[in-house]
């Protein structure tokens, strides 16, 4: 999982990963996390450069593929497709982005707005707000923010400079520089200090009963509508409401946080998991068809090949029993069974 650092933003428009410290048991169905951000990208190299050379993540190794790795197409529910991958990781983290690139497949871009259900958002704290957009900006990045780069606004009473960026794929990026934050001597300068996720939803009450009461999330902060001018400016936006809901995702250091808008046009669009735009992230779960009853009761769908789960090697000539479903919000969730 990304650290938390000592640059907190107190944002109502943020969720902090940080370390898990004495978690409580976990009472639902999920139990932990993988690796929780994984953009689907058209381009793996292009792509790698923009978390590398824009945000100054670090990527180790070559690519890996799903060439000889039948149980894991077929978990995607792309049987013919070809498959490559890698990690981009922040400075001083363990967790990272997982970069997956499909190929020899149906696909077709998915491009939505920061209100859609479904658009996924890193929030990151950066050292300088300005030189990153400008970075990101040369290899392809859009600025979504009204006045095309960053601006000065108050997050959570917090005085901060933050711009919204979309990447070249569609997925967003939220970047946000405290301007009186205090000096972090004894750590190493770094561009990106923290990392944090949102996820924009259709009706937060749906989610919730699916996330919260279905799948076990623990609850954090429910919120109402609120309407912050700068703040939405900021979210390019030039009108309209939020609320937001946190949630933990049990004995793990993952909080999700799940965005709705209203008074402003929201459209509903759908995306397969090959699509340049989707998302998914990963859950681990204590039994894994009550968890894709779940999200399929909820008004999910199952992802994977056959519509049953899939043994992926694990070592040892162990196996893990895994899934793909796509949630109401169109979202994708790699289910997998914990040993």
């Amino acid at each position: 999982m990304f650290k938390a650092s000592a640059f907190v933003i107190a944002s109502v428009l943020s969720v902090v990963l940080v370390r898990a410290q004495a978690p409580p048991a976990a009472n639902g169905l999920v139990v932990g996390s993988g690796n929780f951000f994984s953009p689907i990208v058209t381009d793996l190299d292009k792509a790698t450069a923009f978390y590398h050379d824009g945000l100054g993540f670090a990527v180790s190794g070559a690519p890996a593929d799903a060439a000889n790795n039948v149980p894991l197409r077929n978990m995607f529910g792309l049987p013919d497709a070809q498959l490559r991958w890698i990690v981009a990781r922040p400075a001083g983290m363990r967790g990272g982005v997982e970069i997956v690139e499909p190929k020899s497949v149906a696909s077709r871009a998915v491009t939505r707005n920061v209100q859609d259900a479904g658009a996924v958002t890193l929030v990151l704290a950066v050292r300088d707000t300005d030189s990153m957009v400008s970075r990101l900006s040369r290899l392809g990045g859009v600025v979504v923010t009204t006045t095309g780069g960053a601006i000065d606004v108050a997050l959570g009473g917090a005085p901060s400079r933050a711009a919204l960026m979309r990447s070249p794929d569609g997925h967003f990026l939220q970047l946000v520089q405290r301007t009186a934050a205090p000096a972090a001597a004894a750590e190493p300068p770094t561009d990106v200090m923290e990392v944090r996720v949102r996820l924009t939803v259709d009706n937060i009450e749906r989610t919730l009963r699916l996330y919260r009461d279905q799948l076990g999330l623990q609850e954090q902060s429910p919120g109402s509508f609120a309407g912050n001018p700068a703040v939405l400016q900021m979210l390019g936006l030039r009108s309209g409401m939020y609320r937001q809901a946190i949630t933990r995702v049990p004995s793990s250091g993952l909080f999700l946080q799940f965005i709705e808008f209203k008074d402003v046009e929201r459209r509903s669009v759908h995306g397969d998991i090959q699509d340049p735009g989707s998302t998914r992230i990963q859950l681990q779960v204590k039994d894994l068809d009550a968890a894709v009853k779940a999200v399929v009761s909820a008004g999910g769908r199952v992802v994977s090949s056959g519509g049953t789960p899939v043994l992926l090697p694990a070592g040892r000539g162990d196996a893990i029993r895994a899934m793909v479903v796509q949630d109401p919000d169109n979202l994708f969730l790699v289910l997998i069974e914990a040993r």
